[in-house]
């Protein structure tokens, strides 16, 4: 069958960058300086480059007196340049895209993404696709269901395309690998109502021999296992009949795009409602060859895990590779193990403790097992000494390379799903909401909550007894409203995951009159100094949520 000739080769492939790998990891020290001077050489006449003398520097500890530690605001007015138009700025390689994401205000953030980081990301997954198929030979027996976001979404001033890095690596993919390893059409992606687009996804997954799932987020997967349940009627009438009805129709130039799924298979859609009668419509006996679930496991997406055996039994999981559009951070070796991508940047690593302390950052081959860090991502797509904001664990060693576990962002952010959501923008959110409703609080806080369904519960109170006589539903209603409005204003990536279901609609709580201030005097009592009680407004700890839950007076409105 052509897909064996085709996991052979890409096989072969990967056991090239494997070994390369494997090599690296008995001397780390020397394949990153290698890497790091690959990078500076490359862009030392460049205006970055220029301005901190890439030309000179020999050596890592050169590289780090030279360059200050960036974050996206340090390199902005640069990409800014950059996606202008303005050529040689941060890379002697002009960007053929930006990837997006969300900034710690909410801004978006532009990712400069030029050929030679693609090639060291690519790096990072051949390897991990090769030990990822050596563990699980069952995926072979099939095609994978990918999911990911559209390339372009928008432009830049110069017409650079800004999109999901994700999109864009689907489409530069190989035709023969779109057809045969994971052939649902990019334009099935670019279906904008979120409802229709899991229907279709999953109308068209009914008609493939599916052997791995493969996505980030966990919820993703459990939000699709529920629209099986829920449509699969409708589903099966559509494989019997080659048709196609999603909720909201779709537009003619995607229906074409999705026309091979759509002939009549009145056998598969007879083996399916057999299926249904049966008690048997899951995931596990519709494709009898499924072997494996890619996703996230760590952090907070390791809570929907526990939602998968409802649907997916006892099907392994596999954590994706830790990465972002930013960069590709480490190489799937083995189910639990995760290498530093030594060949695909160059790393740092920050003691969690010591970020803004002017101390010298580690390099990978001198951290410490057990200990966490700030990592530093130095890429070929201009992003030099970038701090990600992510925390991560030195878990073990492979030969003398670490192994790394992502752990969480750092700072006080919050992410069900990717949204990344930070106690500014939830200020900001409120401050906002509470001004439109004409409300005064004296205090508030936003819990986040899985359960029933992963949402944000604004937890407040009034600024006064006469305030508080105030209240009513229909008052909680239009603030729960204009705060997840706000929101979704502020932070692109939670407007996304509202408008796909993945976070629910918000709720209000309203707290006794007095919660504040007895907070406060619970909090010096156990000995914190008047003058420094901080109250986060977001996800507070435990003992704090504790106490104020207790004084809630009014039931969250959904």
């Amino acid at each position: 069958m052509f897909r064996n000739l085709l996991y052979s080769a890409f096989g072969l492939l990967g056991s090239r960058e494997a070994k390369a790998l494997e090599s690296a990891s008995h001397n780390p020290a020397a394949a990153q300086l290698e890497k790091l001077l690959e990078i500076i050489t490359a862009n030392a006449e460049t205006v970055y480059g220029k301005e901190h003398g890439f030309a000179s520097i020999k050596t890592a500890d050169d590289f780090q007196k030279a360059v200050p530690i960036n974050e996206y605001d340090s390199l902005q007015p640069y990409i800014t340049r950059v996606s202008e138009g303005e050529q040689n700025v941060l890379t002697s390689e002009m960007p053929f895209m930006f990837a997006t994401t969300s900034g710690t205000t909410g801004a978006r953030k532009l990712i400069p993404i030029t050929r030679s980081y693609v090639k060291e990301f690519r790096r990072a997954s051949v390897a991990s696709g090769y030990h990822l198929l050596r563990s699980f030979p069952g995926v072979k027996k099939g095609v994978t269901l990918s999911v990911f976001s559209p390339a372009e979404e928008s432009r830049t001033p110069a017409g650079i395309p800004c999109g999901a890095i994700s999109g864009r690596l689907y489409l530069e993919e190989p035709p023969l690998v779109k057809k045969y390893v994971s052939p649902l059409p990019y334009e099935l992606f670019l279906i904008k109502d979120y409802e229709s687009r899991y229907y279709t996804m999953l109308r068209c997954a009914l008609m493939l021999p599916i052997s791995s799932i493969y996505t980030l987020n966990p919820s993703t997967i459990v939000v699709l296992a529920r629209r099986l349940n829920v449509y699969a009627e409708r589903l099966i009438e559509d494989v019997e009949h080659g048709t196609l009805e999603p909720p909201v129709e779709l537009p003619a130039q995607i229906k074409a795009a999705l026309q091979k799924f759509l002939k009549p298979d009145p056998a598969r859609a007879a083996e399916l409602k057999k299926l249904l009668a049966d008690g048997q419509f899951n995931p596990r006996t519709i494709w009898k060859n499924l072997s494996l679930m890619c996703c996230w496991t760590k952090a907070a997406a390791a809570f929907y895990l526990q939602d998968l055996p409802e649907y997916f039994g006892d099907l392994p999981v596999c954590d994706i590779t830790y990465g972002a559009s930013e960069g590709r951070g480490t190489v799937c070796i083995a189910p639990g193990k995760q290498l530093l991508s030594l060949r695909s940047h160059f790393f740092e690593f920050v003691p969690e403790n010591e970020l803004g302390s002017g101390k010298r950052p580690l390099l990978a081959h001198e951290v410490t097992v057990g200990e966490s860090y700030y990592i530093l991502f130095t890429t070929s797509g201009g992003l030099y000494r970038y701090n990600i904001n992510d925390i991560v664990k030195i878990a073990g060693w492979h030969n003398k390379a670490p192994l790394i576990e992502f752990l969480h962002k750092g700072g006080n952010i919050s992410s069900f799903t990717g949204e990344k959501l930070t106690e500014s923008q939830v200020t900001d959110a409120v401050s906002a909401a509470i001004q439109v409703c004409g409300l005064k609080l004296r205090f508030f806080t936003v819990i986040p909550k899985f359960r029933p369904e992963p949402h944000y519960e604004l937890w407040c109170e009034p600024f006064s007894e006469e305030t508080a006589r105030q209240l009513s539903a229909d008052v909680a209603e239009k603030l729960r409203q204009e705060f997840d409005k706000q929101l979704r204003f502020m932070n692109i990536e939670y407007d996304t995951k509202r408008e796909s279901d993945r976070l629910a609609s918000p709720a209000v709580e309203f707290l006794n009159s007095g919660a504040y201030e007895e907070l406060r005097k619970y909090l010096v009592a156990g000995g914190v100094p008047d003058a420094q009680v901080k109250i986060s407004h977001l996800n507070p700890k435990s003992d704090i949520t504790i106490f104020l839950q207790e004084r809630c007076q009014q039931s969250a409105l959904m």
